[in-house]
């Protein structure tokens, strides 16, 4: 780790061991900032997600979540870790999951729904409205909604962000991103699940090949590259993207830019 200069820093604390497992909290941005394209830092991570970052051994857990859901991840990697160190490595992501699963229900004491949404989302789930986009078939909500309650009704390996061409219990007029993320990422995550969604919608594009496109987005704008750069998403002089700019995400020249630069070149 000691090649990597990370912004903010990544705070890595010592949580726990167990056996020769050590897990350690980390600043999610941090790690997010510094991974590479194809690495996303969710909830936690191990050395197999980001073998040039995570020493053998060790369990990273995002510090911002660690308080309220950091029992609930540690036995998911933990189970995961000793399934892999049995050869069992074909099941050992569903067999984690399956432990998470079950410990929520007993600690949270919500029951899990397998991905079936409720007829009408449970109050509980929003937290505050964070944005209203300008989208050309209609305003898009941008919701900030408790991760915990979502990871614990709907998805258990649910991460920063979510929308309804994705999944069924999210309304379709709404973009959800979670309470478990730095505030200054939002705009980020925001971007991605924005066009993400445009790119399912409007191109008929599956969501593992839009969800790469987008990831690989998110990375060139957290690096001050890509939409930044060459549309107006962001005024002039200036290379950080910022809650304000994220209503000129939605112009036709910045998702014409997204086909051109993104997509079509994928394909060519």
């Amino acid at each position: 780790m000691g090649s990597n200069h990370f912004n903010p820093k990544v705070n890595k604390k010592r949580v726990l061991s167990h056996a020769d497992c050590t897990v350690y909290s980390v600043n999610g941005l941090a790690v997010r900032n510094i991974a590479k394209p194809d690495e996303e830092f969710g909830n936690f991570a191990t050395r197999d997600e980001f073998p040039d970052l995570i020493p053998e051994g060790e369990i990273w857990i995002s510090e911002k979540l660690a308080p309220r859901e950091g029992v609930f991840f540690i036995a998911n990697a933990l189970t995961r870790c000793r399934r892999q160190e049995k050869g069992v490595t074909d099941k050992a992501y569903d067999e984690g999951l399956e432990v998470e699963r079950l410990l929520r229900e007993k600690l949270n004491r919500v029951a899990f729904r397998y991905g079936k949404p409720h007829k009408h989302v449970p109050d509980a789930i929003y937290i505050e409205k964070y944005i209203v986009l300008p989208d050309p078939q209609g305003p898009v909500t941008v919701w900030v909604v408790d991760g915990n309650l979502v990871r614990s009704y709907y998805k258990t390996d649910y991460t920063e962000g979510g929308h309804g061409y994705v999944y069924s219990w999210v309304p379709r007029s709404e973009i959800w991103v979670e309470n478990g993320v730095d505030r200054r990422e939002l705009p980020f995550i925001v971007s991605h699940e924005y066009l993400e969604r445009r790119l399912m919608r409007d191109e008929g594009i599956d969501y593992d090949t839009a969800h790469d496109f987008c990831s690989r987005i998110e990375f060139d704008m957290r690096k001050g590259r890509g939409l930044i750069q060459k549309t107006s998403v962001v005024p002039s002089r200036r290379q950080k993207l910022h809650k304000g700019d994220l209503g000129r995400l939605t112009r036709d020249e910045v998702f014409q830019y997204v086909l051109r630069a993104y997509v079509r070149k994928k394909r060519s």
